[in-house]
């Protein structure tokens, strides 16, 4: 762990407002993971937003403004999100996105699958859809027009965007969970 966790009593005067609103993002979304330690503060990429807050408040605000209003499905949303988040090798995000698959349905051979970088049987054509850009866009290489007139076909223009957006945040935060090597919290299976 290479930033580790700020107490809450130890906050600055400039983190007390990031962790605050972090705080409330999170309570809004009633996370089925843990997301913070016995002393009360924040983990997972927290510790190290916390401690660049203005590097971090733009893309806390980039997260607020995508997955609010969204025109995906939680699951679409899932999927993209586990499957950046495999190509990544990115533990806490696939501990926490893995929790919250499960709590919106997705089933658990489905969920194991992503996280182990697979293309699992039983997505639906939506979903795979998803999946295919996410794995894709990894690659680092043009969606391919198929692909991409897939994509519009079941999201729409703004949709699409969302997911292309959405990966993008998650490939992002994948990056720096990876650069600070944040751990598991305790109750990680």
């Amino acid at each position: 762990m290479r930033m580790p966790p700020i107490s809450p009593n130890e906050l600055s005067d400039e983190q007390r407002p990031f962790d605050e609103h972090v705080r409330q993002v999170m309570g809004g979304l009633r996370t089925p993971f843990t997301s913070t330690d016995e002393s009360g503060a924040l983990i997972g990429p927290f510790p190290v937003m916390l401690r660049f807050p203005g590097l971090a408040r733009p893309l806390l605000e980039w997260f607020t403004t995508v997955t609010s209003g969204s025109v995906l499905s939680p699951r679409v949303r899932e999927v993209a999100i586990l499957t950046t988040g495999s190509r990544y090798g990115a533990a806490y995000e696939l501990y926490s996105h893995s929790r919250i698959a499960a709590k919106i349905g997705l089933p658990d051979g489905v969920v194991a699958g992503l996280t182990a970088g697979q293309r699992p049987a039983g997505l639906t054509p939506e979903e795979s859809v998803a999946h295919d850009v996410a794995a894709h866009l990894y690659t680092g290489a043009p969606l391919p027009g198929a692909l991409y007139r897939s994509a519009v076909a079941c999201f729409g223009e703004c949709g699409t965007a969302e997911l292309v957006f959405l990966i993008a945040q998650y490939a992002a935060i994948s990056m720096v969970l990876n650069a600070y090597d944040v751990p598991l919290p305790p109750d990680a299976e």
